[in-house]
């Protein structure tokens, strides 16, 4: 056999080969691909150790699938195993930087690890790659509120729905939606109401938060304008009763006593019924004070400020047997004797 022969067969030989291994790499690609979906299907059921067995499958075949560690990411944050997902974000990231996705993920990784200030610094750089991301912002103000900067928590919220109106925080009372599709085809829009996220909770507390910032500097007017926000988006109890505080200070009595029974609801909130006895005191409702420091009390028997209020209240009353009760009641709860019993010597003396 000549030389031109035996080349042109060996050539051949390993044309087949390259071929071969082709084939043999595209069908990997493909099976990973398919394993990457059936491990998105067994996380949307909650089958979370089931998809990671997948995603390992899945990045075995294909270790440049970015989807495979992000999904596999997605499982560890659901299950608090917030390192690993990091790991997998990095990962993802590494493999495609343009995926303005993967940096937020990695963002509310840092976020969960108690890293704030880092989060921050991953949303920023979403944003500086596609200003128009609305997530990014959303969760960046995520991060803001860890940190205390409410204002700019607020800010993003709002930049959030004005860029992205899938993230449905509205004027709805309790508005409960979850947050894009873990599979996250860069081609498809991303699909509603997954994620594990309550917007309308988030953006209610960013507000909240600054409404009793407000409160404890005296502006009440301005507290109470937030906790309407707030209280549009999350009809929670701690909000009704720190907008009835705020009306409260600024004589609105009213109103106070109507948020403080929203507070209180049908199975009892110790702070608002507190609050309500409190109001009642102030407007020389005696008896009615006392019955609402007593549900305070029933509420939460370890409550000593409502033990406090009710002593008062039975002095105006004249039930000093009861008050005294009270007292000692308070005073084994850390209230101080000489100067609670020096109140009542007081109020005594105006009865």
């Amino acid at each position: 056999m000549n030389l031109g022969v035996r080349l042109h067969r060996t050539s051949l030989a390993l044309g087949l080969v390259s071929l071969t291994l082709a084939l043999f790499s595209l069908a990997c690609v493909n099976e990973a691909s398919e394993l990457n979906k059936a491990g998105v299907a067994l996380e949307s059921r909650n089958s979370l150790e089931e998809s990671i067995v997948k995603f390992d499958e899945a990045i075995r075949l294909d270790p440049r699938l970015a989807l495979a560690y992000y999904n596999r990411g997605q499982a560890y944050f659901i299950l608090g195993q917030f390192e690993p997902a990091k790991q997998d974000y990095d990962q993802a990231v590494n493999l495609d930087p343009e995926s303005i996705l993967f940096y937020t993920k990695r963002g509310d990784a840092y976020l969960a690890m108690g890293q704030p200030d880092q989060a921050v610094q991953e949303h920023n750089e979403a944003i500086s790659r596609d200003p128009q991301f609305g997530l990014a912002y959303y969760n960046r103000g995520s991060a803001y509120v860890a940190l205390g900067r409410r204002d700019e928590a607020i800010q993003d919220y709002n930049q959030a729905v004005i860029l992205d109106r899938r993230i449905r925080i509205t004027t709805n009372i309790g508005v409960r939606c979850k947050l894009y599709d873990d599979l996250y085809p860069k081609d498809v829009a991303y699909q509603d109401c997954r994620g594990f996220s309550s917007h309308g909770s988030r953006f209610a507390n960013a507000f909240g938060e600054r409404a009793f910032e407000y409160f404890e500097r005296g502006e009440y007017r301005k507290a109470i304008m937030d906790y309407d926000q707030a209280i549009r988006l999350d009809r929670d109890r701690d909000l009704y009763n720190g907008r009835g505080l705020a009306y409260q200070s600024i004589g609105e009595f009213d109103q106070a006593f109507q948020d403080f029974e929203k507070a209180a609801g049908s199975t009892g909130f110790a702070p608002a019924h507190y609050n309500q006895g409190k109001l009642l005191y102030e407007i020389g409702k005696y008896r009615f004070a006392a019955k609402e420091y007593s549900l305070a009390i029933l509420k939460d028997p370890l409550y000593a400020d409502a033990y406090t209020g009710r002593a008062m209240a039975y002095t105006f009353l004249a039930k000093d047997a009861l008050a005294k009760l009270d007292i000692d009641r308070a005073v084994e709860l850390g209230v101080d004797r000489v100067e609670l019993e020096g109140v009542i010597q007081e109020l005594e003396k105006q009865r």
